[in-house]
């Protein structure tokens, strides 16, 4: 970096230009996930200033397994900022990213013979509701969700203050309210047309209004949350909707081998970290043999005109062993190989498959991986962020 770009990101206002390409960041364990680990790339921390400071969605493209969806949550955490998901499925409701009326429990109070039924207590928030209207959105979560905010008005304060309550950290204002919040809709390829269409008006004018109230949601006043989108690529997504967008394309970073830069990612999951912050997970010839049969394994399945496996595949296979055998490097050695054919291949006999891409292939030998001496250097995607 020459000194005008380092004196000009010294100026920038961006919580994101204070992380460095390559670095690593633990992910706490909460309720819904387990402790992880992010590795950010140099497109990462660009597409995420730049959403920031257009306060724009962030869309973020790239085959499964790239990380598309845990950037969020990373992002969350360097922000210390609330982050809501919703993973989008087929018969998906526009409007259910706003709020959602529980038409079934209403029916079931009826027939339960309830004689006051108030549609007010039927409402249920959605991400988009909590994220730009997060007071006003509690008195319509369920009653247990409540008790961060109730213990917030009375002034009350304890060592487990700053988790909510699904035991997820975030930091808070003096009302005891979350300071930001960054807003996951994952998968939206999945979804009609008609979801990225009705998100248009949300993203141009960042209010809306919910039928309990009576004043609308959001505002000019209002903090805008960080918003990341993420899409497989299943169904292309309306073009006045990507305008709306800045775009990040997640990929192998093409200045590494495919096989490098599988290393890098799974040393960023597995390999000591240099500040201390974490001991060797796997060793480093670990890492090699698993990267070495997925390469194999990928270029099999590629040939057959199927989509091959990736990253998600290599990381889980590296996590079950982990799991399996903590402290056994030989026994790790043994198991990967026995277990790689079940997490790599999954397309059926039928499909066409050559021997070599069926889970009848013979595994690669233990003693594969044991050329990975030196670590990859560079980082583990790249892309040009877009408007």
């Amino acid at each position: 970096m020459n000194e005008s770009l380092a004196d000009a990101c010294a100026l920038i206002q961006s919580p994101f230009i204070t992380l460095a390409s390559g670095a690593v960041s633990r992910l706490p364990e909460t309720p819904e996930q387990a402790e992880a680990w992010h590795q950010w790339s140099a497109a990462e921390i660009d597409a995420l200033t730049l959403a920031y400071a257009a306060r724009r969605p962030l869309l973020v493209r790239g085959e499964p397994g790239t990380g598309k969806t845990q950037l969020a949550r990373a992002a969350a955490v360097h922000l210390g900022w609330k982050l809501h998901v919703e993973t989008i499925q087929p018969r998906f409701e526009p409007g259910d990213l706003v709020a959602r009326f529980d038409a079934v429990r209403r029916l079931a109070d009826a027939q339960a013979g309830e004689r006051v039924l108030d549609d007010r207590h039927y409402w249920r928030p959605g991400v988009l509701w909590l994220a730009f209207g997060w007071r006003s959105a509690q008195d319509f979560l369920p009653v247990g969700e409540r008790e961060v905010k109730a213990k917030a008005e009375k002034g009350e304060r304890d060592e487990n203050d700053e988790q909510d309550e699904k035991g997820e950290k975030h930091e808070k204002d003096e009302r005891g309210e979350p300071r930001g919040h960054v807003v996951l809709i994952d998968e939206i390829d999945k979804a009609d047309s008609d979801l990225p269409n009705s998100l248009l008006e949300v993203l141009a004018q960042r209010s809306f209004r919910v039928p309990p109230l009576a004043e609308p949601v959001g505002g000019p006043r209002v903090q805008a949350p960080l918003i990341v989108i993420t899409t497989n690529e299943e169904r292309e997504l309306p073009a006045a909707f990507l305008r709306r967008c800045i775009v990040l394309t997640l990929q192998a970073d093409p200045r590494l081998s495919y096989r490098d830069w599988l290393l890098a990612r799974g040393r960023a999951h597995f390999a000591r970290l240099p500040d201390g912050a974490r001991e060797e997970l796997l060793a480093d010839d670990m890492l090699a043999l698993a990267a070495d049969q997925l390469v194999r394994d990928r270029a099999a399945v590629s040939a057959a005109g199927l989509p091959p496996p990736g990253l998600a595949e290599y990381l889980d296979l590296l996590y079950a062993v982990r799991e399996l055998l903590p402290d056994d490097g030989v026994a790790q050695r043994a198991w990967l190989r026995r277990l790689s054919a079940y997490a790599y291949l999954k397309h059926a006999t039928g499909d066409g498959l050559p021997a070599e891409a069926s889970q009848a292939r013979t595994p690669l030998p233990a003693a594969a991986g044991a050329s990975a001496a030196q670590p990859a250097t560079g980082e583990t995607a790249t892309a040009q962020p877009t408007a």
